[in-house]
């Protein structure tokens, strides 16, 4: 079958990028690889976003960007990828188009025969080729809530990059087919989860850091300020239905197997979560509803969580994040990522 199309766009100038963010959007004919000629040509750098149509803040940064006419330190590669998901109406409301896999799921071999897999192909033998000095994938959390960065390795390189953007930091071993799980492939990657879509703060963070990573001589031994001190959380696990579970969000527990959380949830995010915390009503046999597996593929949800009188309840002291609202994500990909406090 035949690739999909990666459209080049090199050095465009400010007077060829549309004023409003959806105005740009619109004229992008697909997923779009904009090439930026940098002082320093023997060096480059790489930053995708909008690998999920739903989280706009780093589109917002590049075109920030772009109508500024930015000239970066390096040649830097831009990659804005789910084009099409972002614009199918209303804008940035589609993760993926209906019946789409995750392209965020697909970096992976085999690559599975179908546009997701075959897009992470030509999206990953590009950058090979490229062969950057580093790779920075920006997005936004499923739920309202802070920033941070995601890494598989913890090092100064990997550091350096994360505190362009934030100064939390969370290590995982999880290997999920993201772009994250290409870190040390080729050079350092790291994801930036710059907090929830549609926020001000959001779109600050990501403005601030990709301006950041564009300008700067260098990027990967880059000590934090003295005011900064870089919060780390190690080896996160997920929450997840198991197939066939459905999921609601309210006060009023669902009729079949499922799970219906409370709809506030959002709040936790990176608060501390303690035992006996009420989450939302069990529909059936905890065991049956949910996982949260570690790399190994080890079952630890009965370790963290228990079912009292139907209610889904937390064990032990946890801090949450990416915690959503959002009945689709937590159908397609989790409840929520935790950590043991």
């Amino acid at each position: 079958m035949i690739a999909p199309m990666l459209h080049s766009w090199r050095d465009p100038q400010p007077d060829e990028i549309a004023p409003l963010l959806a105005d740009f959007l619109d004229a992008l004919t697909g997923p779009v690889h904009i090439h930026l000629s940098g002082r320093d040509s023997s060096r480059c750098r790489v930053a995708v976003t909008l690998l999920h149509g739903n989280e706009p803040s780093g589109l917002s940064a590049v075109h920030a960007l772009l109508r500024q006419g930015i000239e970066p330190a390096v040649d830097t590669h831009l990659f804005i990828v789910n084009v099409e998901a972002a614009r199918a109406r209303p804008l940035f409301s589609h993760r993926m188009l209906p019946g789409d896999r995750d392209l965020n799921r697909s970096f992976r071999a085999p690559f599975a025969d179908d546009p997701q897999g075959r897009l992470a192909q030509v999206l990953l033998t590009c950058w090979q080729t490229l062969a950057p000095e580093a790779l920075i994938d920006i997005h936004n959390t499923s739920g309202a809530g802070p920033s941070f960065g995601v890494v598989t390795s913890i090092d100064a390189a990997h550091e350096s990059l994360v505190s362009l953007f934030t100064h939390r930091v969370i290590m995982t071993d999880l290997v999920l087919g993201s772009v994250m799980d290409l870190s040390g492939r080729f050079c350092p990657v790291v994801t930036i989860e710059c907090g929830g879509a549609r926020s001000q703060e959001s779109d600050r963070t990501a403005l601030i850091g990709l301006t950041q990573y564009l300008s700067l001589e260098r990027v990967l031994d880059r000590v934090p300020g003295n005011d900064v001190i870089m919060d780390y959380f190690h080896h996160p696990l997920r929450l997840e239905l198991l197939p066939g579970v459905a999921v609601d969000y309210g006060h009023e527990a669902l009729l079949v197997r499922g799970v219906t959380l409370l709809p506030d949830l959002e709040h936790l995010n990176f608060n501390q979560v303690e035992p006996g915390t009420r989450l939302g009503v069990i529909t059936g046999e905890l065991a049956d509803v949910l996982q949260a597996r570690t790399s190994q593929g080890v079952n630890r949800l009965l370790h963290f969580f228990c079912a009292d009188s139907d209610y889904l309840v937390t064990r032990v002291r946890m801090k949450f994040f990416m915690v959503t609202n959002n009945p689709e994500i937590a159908r397609t990909d989790c409840l929520l990522y935790f950590v043991p406090a």
